[in-house]
């Protein structure tokens, strides 16, 4: 059965984004830190996407390891043979691209967390150029 309601987000993601709900932040909130290390299974073209993947994922930490492990594992299968890939295996792989901010939109809501903006980035500089 699945868990109602919105996906509750990261504090260190509301104080970022100035608590907007004005609520009290929540204390003890863990916070792993360090790069993940890739598991001793992946090989070969999945190794290989880890390496490029954890070049740009910045946000990732080592508490991550084993679903991006799972996510490059699958890809390098998907890469394979995508003609033996049902729906549902894409929609999983797809999901859990999401959840590791792979895709525009999970980065788009991770927001500064995920690609911080240099001091000099003025966002109304887009609209009058």
């Amino acid at each position: 059965m699945a868990i109602r309601g919105a996906r509750p987000k990261l504090t260190v993601l509301k104080v970022v984004q100035g608590n907007p709900g004005h609520r009290r932040l929540p204390q003890g909130e863990p916070m792993p830190d360090g790069k993940p290390v890739p598991p001793g299974w992946l090989t070969g073209r999945a190794l290989q996407l880890w390496q490029e993947v954890t070049a740009f994922a910045t946000w990732l930490g080592r508490p991550d390891a084993f679903k991006l492990g799972a996510w490059c594992d699958r890809q390098a299968d998907f890469e394979r043979s995508r003609e033996t890939w049902t729906a549902a295996d894409r929609r999983e792989h797809r999901s859990a691209g999401s959840e590791l901010g792979l895709d525009p939109t999970s980065r788009a809501r991770m927001g500064s967390v995920a690609d911080p903006p240099s001091a000099a980035y003025d966002p109304a500089d887009e609209y009058f150029k």
